[in-house]
């Protein structure tokens, strides 16, 4: 092979490996990366949505700065977004709960082939609001804020869903309560799946079947949290030994501690969100570990902040290093960085994702001074 041919054959390979990257684009020589942007899209009574749907927006991964968006698909309240492991499907709930309404749905999307839309099943309730999918990546569960159903979808080999196996809080189990399931998080070793019951102040808990699509109530169907918590979404350790629970109604952190022998879980911390003193209205919403598992951060609608907390990763205890402001109004939704170097807020109420360095070193955040116009963010997926 003569040099001319061996430089063609390394510029088309490159090109290649280019195409193949996930998530990745590569633009005058710089390697940017890619983030899904879901939000609401109608008048809900509660929120303006404003959008059109789902968008893209490409981050630059040296100074952290999103230089553009563009729109992906068009569907209605697009409130959880999340990208398969091998980036080839994007997966989407559409929260919808107006009266002639009775279900949300769950819609596949098949991004090398243009964002075709592969599966659309409804989620058995209304206010769909998470999607998660397992380690293997086949199975995937849904929650809806009413009804009290999590269902449960095996993908196949052509990537289309099916519905394998749902979940309905029996009625009645506390007097005057109805539940509201906000999320669902498989653990690192896929044994166990954590669904959060905000209106029942519990999470339950479920061993999942990848290769049947089934879930079966855990030894410890639950565990339950102090009346009024509030648990809205959750944060294994990356050795599974620790849940974090973010409580929307009381301004709570719960860490809770998983004993493998005995497979049960107790509560060992319960850590506030807001400053000593701050007395007005307040909800949580969002909460992530750092890649290196150094930093556990969450987000306060109202204080309109990020708290950011130093992690004993032998004791799971959290110890405060302080808030930053999310500048801007009720920041739903949060995301780091793949590299740990940023993080995004997206504040629903003034529709914009503002920017933050990370610290590595001791967790603090720092605001870079970028704040940019996206319509009623509610969610962001690296």
């Amino acid at each position: 092979m003569n040099r001319n041919h061996l430089y063609l054959c390394l510029f088309l390979l490159s090109g290649f490996f280019q195409t193949c990257t996930p998530k990745a684009a590569v633009a005058d020589g710089i390697n940017n990366i890619t983030a899904y942007i879901g939000a609401y899209t109608r008048d809900e009574g509660w929120v303006k949505g404003k959008s059109d749907g789902i968008a893209e927006i490409t981050v630059d991964s040296q100074s952290g700065r999103i230089l553009s968006k563009r729109p992906v698909i068009s569907m209605i309240n697009p409130s959880f977004v999340l990208e398969s492991e091998d980036g080839r499907y994007l997966y989407a709930v559409s929260e919808l709960a107006q009266e002639d309404e009775p279900s949300g749905f769950l819609v596949a999307l098949d991004i090398k082939d243009n964002y075709r839309k592969i599966s659309e099943l409804p989620t058995g309730g209304q206010a769909s609001c998470h999607v998660a999918v397992d380690k293997t990546g086949k199975m995937l569960m849904t929650t809806n804020y009413l009804g009290g159903v999590s269902m449960v979808f095996l993908q196949q080999e052509d990537g289309t869903l099916i519905e394998t196996d749902k979940f309905e809080v029996p009625k009645g189990l506390i007097f005057g309560k109805e539940p509201h399931l906000h999320s669902a998080n498989f653990s690192p070793s896929n044994r166990i799946v954590a669904v959060a019951d905000l209106g029942l102040d519990r999470v339950w808990l479920f061993n999942p079947n990848p290769n049947t699509g089934k879930i079966m109530p855990h030894a410890q169907s639950h565990i339950q949290l102090a009346t009024g918590a509030g648990p809205r979404h959750t944060e294994w350790s990356a050795d599974g030994q620790f849940l974090y629970v973010i409580n929307e109604l009381n301004g709570t952190v719960n860490v809770l501690s998983y004993d493998g022998g005995a497979d049960r879980f107790t509560n060992i911390q319960t850590i506030s969100t807001l400053p000593a003193g701050f007395t007005e209205k307040n909800s949580c919403a969002d909460i992530h570990l750092h890649p290196n598992g150094n930093f556990l951060y969450g987000s306060n609608r109202g204080h309109n902040s990020i708290v950011g907390y130093s992690v004993n990763k032998t004791t799971g205890m959290l110890e405060l290093i302080g808030h930053q402001s999310t500048e801007g109004d009720f920041p739903r939704n949060f995301a780091i960085a793949p590299s740990g170097k940023f993080l995004y807020v997206a504040n629903q109420n003034t529709g914009n994702i503002t920017l933050h360095s990370v610290n590595k070193k001791n967790g603090k955040l720092k605001s870079l001074g970028q704040s940019f116009d996206i319509a009623t963010p509610i969610c962001i997926e690296f």
